[in-house]
């Protein structure tokens, strides 16, 4: 029902001459819900700028697969490569997927975990939010069967001098081309074939100084994933992790 102009001024006087409790109190009772949205709204607001304020960019992003990183070496690999590429560290950070665990062995006690963890690495690939591994042998033949690794000759023909020093450290691995793993499955054949190549697909974390100081318990390989769109971070992070 539309007011008058002259109930609209009775209304208003009635308002000032209320003391501040009742004005309070019809406030709330007329306009709650609109007080409660606005509310609603600022505090969105306030969350979500709050968030964009200290939310870090990712400069690139990296998994320990079957590989546990200690608190000095995350330090190195995170804050010290995004320092020497002259981004700071509050805004910035190498993003890590931690605790990832792969296997090919159906038997394993862990093998629902194993089993989440493919499917993470899976879909950080999927997305391009996975440029580099951390990885022990079997994580390594397993990522480099599944054509997930990128050659690496490709990605370091374009800085010779870090290929060279490289090189000795270099390591290969086999690649599935094609298999008939889904008939042997469902019993559509009896024995398992396969096409495959050998492929230089991961550096030995040997060869890697800023690695070999964390002192890794057995073997540990480090690989680029195929379909990585930040080639050019992902070399400058091989670069950094062999500086002396």
């Amino acid at each position: 029902m539309k007011l008058t102009p002259e109930e609209r001024a009775n209304i208003r006087q009635a308002f000032g001459q209320m003391p501040l409790r009742q004005k309070l109190d019809y406030i709330w009772t007329y306009y709650k819900i609109p007080i409660v949205a606005a509310a609603a709204a600022l505090f969105f607001l306030v969350s979500y700028g709050g968030h964009l304020l200290t939310q870090k960019k990712p400069l690139l992003y990296t998994a320990c697969v079957n590989v546990a990183a200690g608190g000095d070496l995350l330090t190195v690999l995170d804050t010290g490569f995004v320092t020497a590429q002259g981004e700071a560290p509050a805004r910035t950070q190498v993003y890590l997927y931690q605790d990832l665990y792969l296997t090919q062995e159906a038997s394993d006690e862990n093998h629902e975990y194993a089993y989440a963890s493919r499917l993470k690495v899976m879909a950080a690939i999927t997305g391009q939010q996975l440029d580099v591994v951390l990885m022990n042998r079997e994580a390594y033949d397993l990522l480099s069967q599944s054509g997930y690794l990128l050659p690496l000759p490709e990605l370091l023909a374009g800085d010779a001098a870090l290929a060279a020093a490289l090189d000795p450290w270099l390591a290969e691995n086999t690649v599935v081309l094609s298999d008939n793993a889904i008939e042997v499955e469902l019993g559509e054949a009896a024995a398992y074939e396969a096409e495959t190549e050998q492929a230089v697909n991961a550096v030995r974390a040997a060869g890697l100084p800023r690695l070999v100081r964390a002192g890794f318990d057995g073997e540990v390989f480090v690989g680029v994933i195929g379909n990585t769109p930040r080639a050019e971070t992902v070399l400058a992070y091989l670069a950094f992790l062999a500086a002396p």
